[in-house]
């Protein structure tokens, strides 16, 4: 088992180094190329855009980072799930964001650990993007010119997604997990519907605290939304957000009740470019924490902070942290996560 598992973290530190190489470098190493190939970065060719926002305010604090985290909760479900092993007895946590441009976003969980047969956890997830003023093209006959009509009604978008998910350890270093979930998501009098699915891994290498974690999110068949008339045109297959995510964590300072943790992940989606993600954690007696980090190659995106409380008594414990984002020109985005365990 030691050698396999020895094989394992090869694999993951070549692929670390392989994705930071494509990270780092998107340009021919041939002085004389010819013609560079145009950019494209694949923007706007997928659906369920909601599967890339923040789950929860620690996270969102620390950059959206999802792998090699410490002191996992059932959050890791919307993270890596294979970091679920971490809950000892049950776990619930709840999230409100209060998203751009006036959109509602909440999230929820619960864990519960079964010893042998691994942790089970539910979760659930809901957009609303409120209501929205209708117009439609009208032809002004006299001008020749094409006009916006006044405000006729109302509509809402949305969506939702309700899942399960089951993490295990395979030994004391090595953690597996997965989710599976359906999705939903609505326009108007449309909607598409499908299944989703993210696989997760992480492994504490034994030296010092060095943490090394993937994760693959996303994954689902194309879809079409149903209920398309001639006021929506020609229904549009919807392709899944799919995203691979490589991390390391590590702990370059952990004396008496102080501890510094520090996160790196680079992550590939398939809509987008390649981006990196960096943070930092202080924790003091395990109470307290501040946290802050950076988004690398966003069109908007880029610092983040926030902080958190722990408490625990008579084998109740609570927390609750808050993140604050900085969307630029679409300003900034405030989160709220409460979470309790037995």
């Amino acid at each position: 088992m030691e050698i396999k598992l020895k094989n394992i973290l090869y694999i993951i530190v070549i692929i670390v180094l392989g994705a930071s190489t494509t990270l780092l470098s998107q340009t021919p190493r041939d002085p004389n190329p010819g013609i560079d190939p145009p950019e494209f970065d694949r923007v706007g060719q997928t659906g369920w855009q909601f599967l890339h926002l923040p789950t929860t305010a620690r996270t969102a604090a620390l950059a959206d980072v999802k792998n090699g985290l410490i002191n996992n909760n059932v959050t890791a479900i919307f993270n890596n799930p294979a970091n679920m092993v971490e809950v000892e007895n049950m776990d619930a946590s709840f999230t409100k964001i209060n998203y751009v441009a006036d959109i509602s976003y909440m999230t929820a969980a619960f864990a519960k650990n079964f010893g042998k047969l691994g942790n089970f956890g539910l979760f659930f997830a809901n957009l609303d993007v409120g209501d929205m003023v209708r117009t439609k093209n009208l032809y002004n006959s006299d001008l020749g010119i094409t006009e916006r009509s006044g405000d006729i009604e109302t509509f809402t978008a949305g969506d939702i997604q309700i899942g399960l998910s089951y993490a295990r350890r395979i030994t004391d270093r090595l953690s597996i997990g997965g989710n599976v979930s359906y999705i939903q998501e609505n326009l108007d009098q449309t909607e598409v519907k499908n299944w989703n699915t993210d696989f997760g891994l992480h492994y504490r290498t034994g030296f010092k605290s060095l943490r090394l974690s993937m994760v693959a999110r996303n994954f689902g068949p194309d879809k079409e939304f149903t209920g398309f008339t001639e006021l929506y045109g020609v229904p549009q297959s919807v392709r899944m957000p799919v995203d691979f995510r490589l991390g390391i964590g590590f702990d370059p300072i952990s004396i008496e009740n102080h501890r510094i943790s520090t996160y790196l992940e680079g992550v590939h989606p398939n809509d987008g470019p390649e981006r990196v993600h960096a943070a930092v954690e202080y924790s003091f007696l395990n109470f307290f924490a501040l946290r802050g980090g950076y988004k690398f190659n966003y069109d908007e995106q880029g610092l983040t902070f926030g902080g958190g409380l722990r408490y625990s008594a008579g084998g109740f414990g609570g927390r609750v942290d808050y993140a604050y984002v900085d969307f630029g020109r679409l300003t900034q985005v405030h989160m709220f996560s409460l979470g309790f365990n037995l």
